[in-house]
């Protein structure tokens, strides 16, 4: 929250918006500005959305790291702890991605530009 106090011409707004709807010229002129990047933040924060935006980022991030045909087999499931749960049909897929585990990590958070998966764990169904 910025600690900044409204301009003159704010006021001037607020006191014909009051004065139009009939209230008296209260509380909203006390309040600081807010700054639009702070309130998203504590909106994020306080509806615990922060981990479903960050499960989108890295399932947008897994098909371009894995490629068309193995993000069709794959579905990133979950993240907890920085662990990535990915589910996928095939056996098959299974092992593929085993193979490649290492390099798939390295990608993902050089795609994701930090180190947000620190393991993946594979589960079939």
């Amino acid at each position: 929250m910025s600690s900044r106090k409204p301009t003159a011409a704010q006021r001037r707004r607020h006191a014909l918006i009051a004065e139009w709807r009939g209230v008296p010229d209260g509380p909203l002129m006390d309040n600081p500005l807010a700054n639009v990047a702070d309130l998203a933040a504590k909106i994020v924060e306080q509806c615990g959305i922060g981990e479903r935006l960050q499960m989108e980022e890295i399932a947008a991030a897994w098909r371009s790291v894995v490629g068309g045909f193995l993000a069709a087999q794959t579905a990133p499931d979950s993240i907890s702890r920085n662990v990535l749960s990915v589910r996928m049909i095939q056996p098959t897929v299974h092992h593929a991605l085993m193979m490649e585990k290492a390099k798939i990590l390295k990608r993902l958070n050089e795609k994701l530009g930090r180190r947000a998966v620190k393991d993946i764990r594979f589960k079939h169904g």
